[in-house]
């Protein structure tokens, strides 16, 4: 036959019907409005039918990321020049260069030595493992600005340690090892003034509003041991949530095994190793030279075709996946639509006047969910640019130290369910290593203990420093 009727199932088709129905639901169903108009309803319904298709895998992840923006320019009254703008961003040579580099510590086994020696030197348990990756994150986070720098040196790290083990893609403890790292990159960003790009724009933001100046020493004050616990504690829900079934004693085997199969460092394994400290070097010093993420990634990239380095060549290239870039790029037309649309400005009128009046706790927790819910419609780049100074002036009226709000709102924006909802875990996620409905058990009970834990851990001990 001319279609493949094996293909449906009735399960696909309830699936599919499913996917249909509860977007098209919204578009009928909710009132127009001068604040909610028909273009914004219209996003709000496709966002909620790309969700739908991740969650219950109607379509393939890629598929969905292409499709995406034609979508918006088709029912949400918007150009191509709004939703292709994120091709104009960092992110996209970003993606192309850490999947180079990534490569090239697959390749010349770089990665899978850093892995073993990290494994070996924490008493080679699975917790340890983890425990090591998240030690180097907290090291690093402050040198490299760029999270998605970052995401690309810590996943190729991750997927090595995969490789190493033995754990195969999508397994429970593949996912543990790639989601705990993505989740240990994430949070320890928090730590530092300079962990992110964003976390420098917002509280410049909400300096602004409260007249003063933030420094880095006086941010970490406020912000490196809430953020230290914060990542324990995510760390602790991975391996509750994800727990391994491989024996302690038969990995530390494997782990002395396979690390004595690993031999001398080879000189692929040399030059790898000063290529990447080079781009930790640039990544960390961007401020002196100028450079940015994307720059220093590119640039590692043609170096390593350079005739006496020949790290990369057309076969390894050619051997690179670069399909998961569609997926990022289209997901991040979500943000760039979302925000032509003021579908922000829409959602913060109809949130923050629902915690003005409350009490310190409550008005923190309330923050805290901000911040989680316009994480389902913004990257958290928007999302600070558009509700940092909003949410500060809300506490400058409320008689709040303004801060104890925006470090809340920044804790409900590392919260999510989708990884599209955020390039660090869109990246991760393309590497094809996470389990997305182990991922969604995860992230569901963080952003539960997250939300607990800035009520009764962070906000007091924002309110005992201010």
């Amino acid at each position: 036959m001319l279609i493949k009727t094996s293909d449906l199932t009735p399960g696909l088709l309830g699936k599919w019907a499913f996917n249909l129905a509860l977007p098209l639901a919204v578009y009928f169903g909710m009132p127009r409005s001068e604040s909610l108009t028909s273009p914004m309803i219209a996003f709000l319904a496709v966002t909620l039918w790309a969700v739908i298709a991740w969650a219950l895998e109607t379509l393939n992840d890629v598929a969905v990321g292409i499709i995406l923006p034609i979508l918006y320019v088709l029912f949400c009254g918007v150009t191509k020049k709004v939703v292709f703008a994120p091709w104009l961003s960092e992110v996209p040579i970003i993606v192309i260069g850490g999947f180079t580099l990534g490569k090239i510590i697959q390749v010349t086994g770089l990665g899978k030595r850093i892995a073993l020696t990290c494994v070996k030197l924490t008493g080679g348990s699975f917790s340890g493992a983890l425990a090591g990756i998240t030690l180097g994150a907290v090291i690093v986070a402050p040198l490299v600005p760029s999270i998605m720098g970052k995401a690309a040196i810590f996943c190729a790290v991750a997927i090595s340690l995969c490789d190493a083990l033995d754990f195969k893609p999508k397994s429970r403890e593949a996912t543990a090892v790639v989601l705990g790292t993505c989740i240990a990159v994430g949070s320890t960003k928090l730590a530092y003034l300079t962990g992110a790009g964003d976390l420098v724009m917002g509280m410049g933001l909400a300096d602004k509003v409260m007249g003063t100046h933030t420094t880095w020493l006086e941010y970490a004050k406020f912000n490196f041991p809430p953020a230290m616990l914060y990542t324990a504690m995510s760390l602790g829900i991975v391996l509750l949530v994800l727990r391994s079934s491989v024996n302690k004693h038969t990995l530390c085997e494997v782990v002395r095994q396979k690390h004595a199969e690993l031999g001398c460092v080879t000189d692929d394994q040399k030059r790898a190793l000063i290529l990447l400290c080079l781009t930790l070097l640039l990544l960390s010093t961007d401020k002196l030279h100028g450079l940015s993420a994307g720059t220093v990634l590119v640039f590692i990239t043609a170096l390593s075709f350079l005739p006496g380095i020949s790290l990369m060549d057309g076969k390894r290239m050619a051997s690179i996946n670069f399909a998961p870039l569609f997926f990022i790029m289209g997901c991040m037309a979500i943000g760039s639509t979302g925000g032509f649309l003021k579908v922000t400005h829409w959602l913060a009128g109809l949130v923050l006047p629902l915690f003005s009046d409350t009490g310190a706790c409550l008005a923190s927790v309330c923050s805290y969910a901000v911040g989680v819910v316009l994480n389902f419609l913004l990257t958290p780049l928007a999302a600070t640019s558009t509700l940092s100074a909003p949410i500060t002036e809300l506490g400058v009226q409320m008689g709040l130290d303004p801060r104890i709000l925006y470090f809340s709102f920044q804790y409900g924006l590392d919260n999510l369910i989708f990884p599209y909802e955020y390039a660090l875990y869109l990246y991760f996620f393309s590497s094809g290593y996470i389990n997305f409905k182990e991922m969604i058990l995860v992230m569901g009970l963080r952003i539960l203990l997250a939300g607990a834990f800035v009520a009764f851990v962070a906000m007091p001990y924002w309110r005992m420093l201010g």
